[in-house]
């Protein structure tokens, strides 16, 4: 089990211009059972610069544990190279649902598309 340590923060808009600040974590990390935003991303660094983010996909959950387990877009992910999990803790079940529409309007993120596996 990997310890659940951040190794970054960044901020996404959504398409209100609402800025929503995610932890960031490894790929392996287990998550405690807490509800929140998810943002599944690709991580890219070039030397000297700073890490680049490229959400793949956006998810809500009552349990974050659970979330990511046997992920029906897992190859989705693959595809684009996810590497990171993005965490923005929310209790409010109205409030993930609505920051979660304006994070897709905002990002439209690959791996949200109706049409892909």
């Amino acid at each position: 089990m990997v310890k659940t340590t951040k190794i970054d923060e960044v901020t996404f808009a959504g398409r209100s211009g609402t800025r929503y600040e995610f932890r960031i974590y490894v790929w392996e990390t287990k998550f405690k059972a807490v509800p929140g935003i998810y943002v599944v991303a690709s991580r890219t660094m070039e030397p000297g610069q700073p890490a680049q983010y490229a959400p793949l996909f956006i998810g809500e959950a009552v349990d974050l544990s659970a979330a990511l387990k046997s992920h029906p877009r897992d190859e989705c992910f693959q595809m684009y190279y996810g590497n990171v999990i993005g965490v923005l803790k929310e209790n409010d079940d109205a409030r993930r649902t609505s920051i979660l529409a304006d994070l897709l309007d905002g990002l439209t993120p690959p791996c949200n598309a109706a049409d892909v596996a």
